[in-house]
């Protein structure tokens, strides 16, 4: 009967130990879980963020390049004013505006043919001062 009784005790601690192990088993399991959902929140919030990055990088390559066009356009204008307006003559402020419209259009990556705009207007002779010939 004693055996019984120590029987019954050790098979009672056992299922206590194994019920304790069980629980702490049951409960990592659940953070685990709990931590994996966290990290797929924050990868799809991340992946989110870099595709709104990507887009404003889209968004500003083109806003660089539209803007880039039109002082290409601005310049193309001062061209045609010197030409037909001031028949071939620039002044010094006049090519002065042209170089700053050049240097914001070169320093969104324009070239060629702004280039050679910027240079017809620079290279053209200077507005006479009071009378005085073109030099």
């Amino acid at each position: 009967m004693a055996d019984d009784i120590i029987t019954s005790v050790v098979a009672g601690l056992l299922i206590a130990a194994i019920s304790a192990i069980a629980a702490g088993l049951w409960h990592q399991l659940k953070n685990l879980r709990s931590q994996i959902a966290d990290e797929e929140t924050r990868r799809s919030e991340h992946e989110q963020l870099m595709a709104d990055m990507r887009r404003g990088c889209e968004h500003e390559k083109l806003v660089d390049e539209a803007l880039c066009t039109l002082l290409l356009c601005k310049l193309e204008q001062q061209q045609d004013t010197m030409v037909h307006d001031h028949h071939g003559v620039a002044d010094n402020d006049f090519k002065l505006r042209a170089q700053r419209v050049y240097d914001a259009y070169h320093g969104l990556g324009g070239n060629g043919h702004g280039t050679q705009v910027n240079n017809d207007i620079q290279n053209a002779p200077i507005a006479p001062r009071l009378g005085g010939k073109p030099s």
